[in-house]
């Protein structure tokens, strides 16, 4: 495995709207990325035509270009997709300036509610500001593409790097509980990705966790390591009772997913799914829970959110605001809210908060 971290040179607005058609902005993983409103994309450009800082944006590199829908990348976006689209949104007119735009080093200006070619017009110095704001953009270098969905989770949910590895290490039954769990054959056939960094220990740990409180909970890093450390002194060869009920769950997934299941990509919806499978069986309507409901759903997301990025007023709201929480895979509202909406439009089924 190669991998490697430059700088992109010559990374201005400009620069980078000129490689645009290099760039995949759409590979698996962005299909977490937030949709922003229009006031969030003013935002942006504003910050840019005053200086301030924008954050990095991360690029994967490839190692030779790739051919993907009679297209040829040399990129693709890990990190920064909304950032990048609201700049070549305000270069090719799809988007103005807020009606209330200050230019803070001169208050005379008077730029509210312009495209960019009226800027060009009125204010060409500051179009060229424009054009000329030098962004940070790191390449990352690598044909690990595991690596890469890795650093797109990291860098929307700071997610430790070792925090799996070191709740492993403790003593107690829920590591051995964690290992027999991911044993099981969701995690060995069904799930599209490997253990690489124990990705399948910290999705053992959440289902556990779960089980243990039997509804739905927070599962961020503090929680886990509240949940495993509270075992530690325990008896190793006695397992919960929970341990038993996880594994029935997953054994459950496991007749319904196929093997490396794209719908298992993403370890937010893996999650999803599994309170789905939960609560199907604790209202005893798992018959019901079949994959092609679930692709249906998912072609769903898919369709809306295509209807968002081209600006399609007749939007589904409910399904923009399911892609916003994606950005929340460990948060208990967040989680929620889509499986509330999973189990309403593809299976018929109003899930009150007392049932989650």
């Amino acid at each position: 495995m190669s991998f490697g971290i430059t700088d992109l040179r010559n990374s201005t607005v400009w620069q980078l709207y000129r490689m645009r058609e290099q760039i995949q902005i759409d590979p698996e993983y962005q299909r977490l990325g937030d949709i922003w409103a229009p006031d969030n994309r003013q935002l942006l450009v504003d910050t840019i035509l005053n200086g301030f800082d924008v954050p990095k944006i991360y690029l994967h590199k490839f190692p030779k270009p790739i051919l993907k829908g009679g297209k040829t990348y040399e990129f693709a976006i890990v990190d920064g997709r909304q950032r990048l689209e609201t700049m070549w949104a305000f270069i090719e007119g799809r988007i103005t300036l807020d009606d209330e735009f200050k230019y803070f080093k001169e208050p005379k200006v008077l730029a509210g509610g312009m495209t960019y070619e009226e800027l060009g017009q009125s204010y060409p110095d500051l179009k060229s500001d424009y054009d000329g704001f030098v962004l940070s953009v790191v390449l990352i270098e690598t044909d690990d593409l595991e690596m890469i969905e890795e650093m797109f989770s990291r860098l929307n949910e700071a997610a430790p790097l070792t925090a799996a590895e070191k709740r492993n290490a403790l003593g107690g039954p829920m590591p051995i509980a964690i290992k027999k769990l991911s044993k099981t054959s969701l995690f060995t056939k069904k799930l599209p990705f490997p253990n690489k960094r124990y990705r399948h220990f910290d999705l053992a740990a959440k289902f556990l966790l779960t089980e243990r409180e039997r509804k739905v909970v927070d599962t961020k890093k503090t929680q886990l390591d509240e949940f495993v450390e509270e075992y530690k002194a325990k008896p190793r060869n006695k397992l919960p009772t929970f341990v038993k009920t996880a594994s029935e769950t997953a054994a459950g997934m496991s007749k319904v997913f196929g093997d490396n299941d794209p719908l298992l990509r993403q370890l937010g919806m893996v999650m999803v799914y599994y309170h789905l499978f939960r609560v199907a069986r604790d209202n005893k309507w798992s018959a019901s829970v079949t994959r092609k409901k679930l692709v249906d759903f998912n072609r769903m997301r898919d369709e809306n959110r295509a209807a968002v990025e081209q600006g399609n007023k007749k939007v589904d709201l409910d399904l923009v605001q399911f892609e916003r929480y994606a950005q929340s895979p460990n948060d208990s509202a967040a989680i929620k809210f889509r499986l509330q909406l999973l189990a309403k439009r593809a299976f018929g089924r109003t899930l009150k908060l007392g049932e989650l």
